[in-house]
C-alpha cells in the first residue's frame, strides 16, 4: 500500500496548497466541518487522489485577503466587531448584541454550526450568514440573561433596563418580591417559559411577553438549579416543595412521601416500585421514565458488547440506548433478542446473519446494522475516537492529523 495522508479538522484552509505537496501522496483523505478552498486550489485537489468528506465548502476568489477565525464554545459579535475580510467559523453559540446589524454584514461570511441568538428585526437580513443548527431571536433591545435566571428584588435592585430575555427558564418564587416596584420600573420579561409563584401571578402576568409559557407553582416552592437525586436530606434543605431546572432521580420512597410538589424541566426518573405514589404528587416534567430494577439499561457508551450472560442478570430484559457501537455476541439466539433487548438511537449494531431479522424488529433510531463476516475489513473498531484509530494502525506509511484547524 502507498503513502497516504488523512486530515481529521474541524475547519481546513486549501487555499495555500501545492502540488508538491500533493504528488507525494497515494491517497489524501480530508474529514472536516469547512474545507475553503480558491479557484486554483479546487483544481489542484480534483486533480490528484483526494477523498473529501466535508459537510460545507468554501470557495474564495484567488488574491483575496480573507482571514479565517473560528470560536469553538460561545462568542459574541458586537457593535465594535471588525469582520472586515474575516470568515467566521463558529462550533456552539454565536450571540449578536443588539446595534450589531452593520458588524455582522462586514464579515465575509459567518458559518454557525449550533445556534445563534439575534435580535428579532434581524432576521433574514444577513446573506452572509450560514446556520447550521438553530436561529433563535430576542426582542429588540432586550438584555440577555443566562438560561436559567432568578428574578428576585436583588434582581430588580440592580437592573438598568426595562426589556429583558430568558432563553430559558425565569423564576419568580420569592412571594416577597417588590412587584410594585417592577411594575413602577415598566420592566417587561420575555422568554422560552416563565415559572411564577401562584399568588404572584396576577401582579406580573402584564409584564410577561404574550408568547411566554407561565407554569404556575403553589407558593414556598423553591429552586434547585442542577439535576436532582430525591433524598430525604434534599427535603430538610429546601421543603417538600420543589422546583428543578434539570433531571430527577426518585428511588427514596421516604422522600418521595414527603414531596408535596415537583416542578422538574428535564426527566424524572422513577423506580417502579414508587410509580404508584408518585402519581399521587402534583408534579409538572418534560418527560417521566419508570426505573424496573429488573431492567438493564445501558446508555452513552462508545462499545457496549451485549451477550446471553448480561440477559440473564435482568429478567425484564436490557435496554441500550444512545451508544455508538453494540457488538451482539453469538451465543445470543433470535428468541432472546426478541424478548430481552431493545436497542434505540445507536450508531451501529453488529450481529450474526441469523440475528439480523431479529435485531431489526427490536431497533429503533438505529443508522446501520452490520453483518459480522460479511465484510472482513470492517471487523475492526472504526469509531473510536473519531479517528478510525483501530483500522489506521494497520496501515504502514500513513501520516495522520488532528487538529482543530488545518493549513494545507
Amino acid at each position: 500500500m502507498g503513502k497516504s495522508k488523512i486530515i481529521n479538522t474541524a475547519t481546513c484552509d486549501a487555499r495555500c496548497v501545492t502540488e508538491d505537496s500533493l504528488a507525494g501522496f497515494d491517497n489524501i483523505t480530508i474529514n472536516s466541518a469547512l474545507l475553503i478552498v480558491g479557484e486554483r486550489s479546487k483544481e489542484l485537489l480534483n486533480q490528484y487522489p483526494v477523498t473529501m468528506n466535508v459537510a460545507t465548502i468554501v470557495e474564495v476568489p484567488d488574491g483575496q485577503d480573507i482571514a479565517v477565525k473560528s470560536i469553538n464554545g460561545k462568542g459574541e459579535i458586537g457593535p465594535d466587531a471588525d469582520g472586515t475580510g474575516v470568515l467566521l467559523m463558529v462550533n456552539g453559540k454565536v450571540v449578536i448584541t443588539d446595534g450589531s446589524r452593520e458588524a455582522v454584514k462586514n464579515y465575509y461570511r459567518i458559518m454557525v454550526n449550533g445556534k445563534v441568538l439575534m435580535p428579532k428585526s434581524y432576521e433574514g437580513q444577513f446573506s452572509n450568514l450560514q446556520v447550521n443548527g438553530k436561529a433563535e431571536y430576542y426582542p429588540d433591545g432586550a438584555t440577555i440573561l443566562k438560561t436559567d435566571t432568578r428574578i428576585d428584588d436583588l434582581f430588580i435592585s440592580r437592573a438598568a433596563n426595562s426589556l429583558y430575555y430568558c432563553s430559558g427558564n425565569l423564576f419568580f418564587l420569592d412571594t416577597g418580591i417588590d412587584a410594585e416596584a417592577i411594575a413602577s420600573k415598566g420592566f417587561r420579561f420575555a422568554a422560552k417559559k416563565v415559572v411564577v409563584a401562584e399568588s404572584l401571578t396576577n401582579r406580573l402576568v402584564s409584564m410577561i411577553d404574550e408568547e411566554a409559557k407561565i407554569v404556575e407553582v403553589p407558593d414556598g416552592t423553591r429552586l434547585i438549579d442542577d439535576d436532582l437525586e430525591l433524598k430525604m436530606k434534599t427535603i430538610k434543605k429546601y421543603g417538600p416543595k420543589l422546583c428543578v431546572t434539570g433531571d430527577v432521580s426518585i428511588k427514596d420512597a421516604e422522600a418521595l412521601a414527603s414531596l408535596e410538589y415537583l416542578f422538574a424541566d428535564g426527566t424524572v426518573s422513577v423506580n417502579k416500585e414508587l410509580e404508584d405514589a408518585f402519581d399521587e404528587i402534583e408534579s409538572v416534567y418534560d418527560e417521566l421514565r419508570i426505573i424496573d430494577p429488573n431492567l438493564g439499561y445501558i446508555t452513552d457508551r462508545p462499545i457496549v458488547k451485549v451477550g446471553a450472560v448480561m440477559l440473564r442478570k435482568y429478567p425484564s430484559g436490557v435496554r441500550v440506548e444512545d451508544c455508538a457501537k453494540v457488538t451482539l455476541s453469538k451465543d445470543l439466539t433470535p428468541d432472546d433478542i426478541m424478548e430481552k433487548l431493545h436497542i434505540e438511537d445507536c450508531a451501529v449494531v453488529t450481529c450474526t446473519k441469523e440475528q439480523e431479522e431479529a435485531v431489526s424488529m427490536i431497533s429503533e433510531d438505529v443508522a446501520r446494522i452490520k453483518i459480522t463476516g460479511q465484510n472482513p475489513e470492517d471487523e475492526e473498531d472504526e469509531m473510536v475516537a473519531g479517528t478510525f484509530g483501530s483500522f489506521l494502525g494497520k496501515l504502514k506509511d500513513t501520516q495522520m492529523i488532528n487538529a482543530v484547524e488545518y493549513k494545507m
